[in-house]
């Protein structure tokens, strides 16, 4: 008999690798593409509902400032007033004695009716808390 003819052709392997471990490989290679789609439509947030939040409209600013006994800090944060002009009114303060009145601020440079009228109704002349600390 002679040898038989075959149609098949030898496998040769890809890679350095048998048949049966590169379909392994193919299917380990599937298995992380779909993962890795499915983690990128998760973060995408697709098919979610946007949510609509209502903001309340801003509240002024309610709070009041000693001028007899407020840092620098403090008065920075009011109106028109910055860290140099309040340094200012703590200089003033602490070379002249404590303000007898609100007016009495007008005297420090850079502070006029205009920005006093502005931050007035942040403005306190608290003698009494003086004189319940000692």
């Amino acid at each position: 008999m002679q040898d038989q003819e075959t149609n098949e052709t030898p496998s040769r392997p890809f890679l350095g690798l048998q048949r049966d471990d590169q379909y392994f490989l193919g299917i380990l290679f599937t298995i992380i593409l779909l993962l890795a789609l499915i983690h990128l439509i998760q973060l995408s947030h697709w098919g979610t509902k946007s949510i609509v939040i209502e903001r309340l409209p801003h509240l002024p600013y309610e709070y009041q400032v000693d001028i007899n006994q407020a840092t620098w800090v403090e008065f920075a944060q009011l109106e028109g007033i910055g860290p140099s002009l309040g340094k200012r009114i703590v200089a003033y303060r602490e070379a002249n004695g404590p303000f007898a009145s609100l007016d009495d601020l007008k005297n420090v440079n850079g502070i006029g009716e205009k920005k006093l009228n502005a931050n007035r109704k942040h403005l306190i002349l608290d003698s009494t808390l003086k004189t319940s600390i000692h």
